[in-house]
């Protein structure tokens, strides 16, 4: 098995799922996008209404046919999620006009990294400082300019801050080494398990410059936590100006709100809030 086709277009955006914000390690080429997960490499298609999957430096089987839909979150019915908001204006509008944007899940050390770096930085710097950082740790696996392994916690300390630093990480650099040193150390966990969202917190906001909203993306898009609110300035503008949500709140009590009223579907509402508000 190599190119094969996963599922009708209509049942994912690629665009809005894979270069959207929640992961930085897909290239588009057109219809294509080309991307690294583990140390495989693979193109996802939009061809003639149907989403095809083909592997590059591997010959792939069931089990990474299976794996696939499940990164790209095809289990979840989207049509079954909007029936449920379609008395609610503003949310029924956000997911008919984005339909197809899923959540992807992810690996939860290259989520970590990915969004300790995020903080206060954008998506195109992001993307650039996450490859770059893939490159420096040489571990090449394709014909590709980004074909590369993602670095593992101790390959992040071998760089050290002072390459991390020069990488364009900066005020991130000691953030992203204690992370590798609290992952080594057992401090924190990197495998997805059935941890309390209030335990799942508490633990990643030991992480040096990790706060709530940092902790809630790595929950949200490495964890597969269903339940999880990020509020960013984004989310904030579709709370306050749509859903009647008070602008004195801070992003963080704003993210306890939402959570408590839209429970296990908190992550798919502010990802469509997120990517609505966007690219409105």
């Amino acid at each position: 098995m190599n190119k094969t086709s996963i599922c009708d277009s209509k049942f994912i955006n690629l665009e809005s799922t894979l270069d959207g914000g929640q992961a930085f390690r897909w290239h588009r080429n057109g219809d294509h996008y080309r991307g690294v997960i583990g140390n495989k490499v693979y193109i996802i298609s939009n061809e003639n209404n149907l989403i095809y999957l083909n592997s590059l430096n591997f010959r792939m089987n069931e089990k990474d046919l299976k794996k696939i839909k499940k990164y790209l979150g095809l289990d979840f019915n989207l049509e079954e999620f909007k029936n449920i908001y379609k008395n609610d204006y503003y949310i029924y509008k956000l997911i008919n006009q984005n339909f197809g944007l899923r959540i992807l899940k992810q690996d939860p050390w290259e989520t970590i990294v990915s969004f300790i770096t995020s903080s206060v930085s954008n998506i195109l710097k992001i993307k650039k400082n996450i490859n770059d950082l893939c490159i420096f740790n040489g571990k090449k696996i394709g014909d590709g300019k980004f074909d590369y392994v993602f670095p593992t916690d101790r390959e992040l300390i071998e760089i050290g801050e002072k390459n991390l630093r020069k990488l364009g990480f900066g005020f991130r650099s000691p953030y992203l080494i204690d992370a590798a040193n609290k992952s080594i150390n057992k401090e924190i966990s990197t495998v997805k398990n059935n941890d309390s969202y209030d335990n799942k917190l508490n633990e990643l906001i030991k992480i040096k410059g990790v706060g709530k909203k940092v902790a809630d993306c790595i929950m949200t898009y490495g964890f597969e936590r269903r339940d999880v609110f990020p509020v960013d300035r984004w989310v904030r503008r579709g709370l306050i100006n749509n859903l009647g949500y008070n602008n004195k709140l801070s992003n963080d009590k704003l993210s306890v709100l939402a959570q408590k009223k839209y429970k296990n579907d908190s992550a798919y509402i502010q990802q469509y809030i997120f990517y609505g508000e966007k690219t409105s």
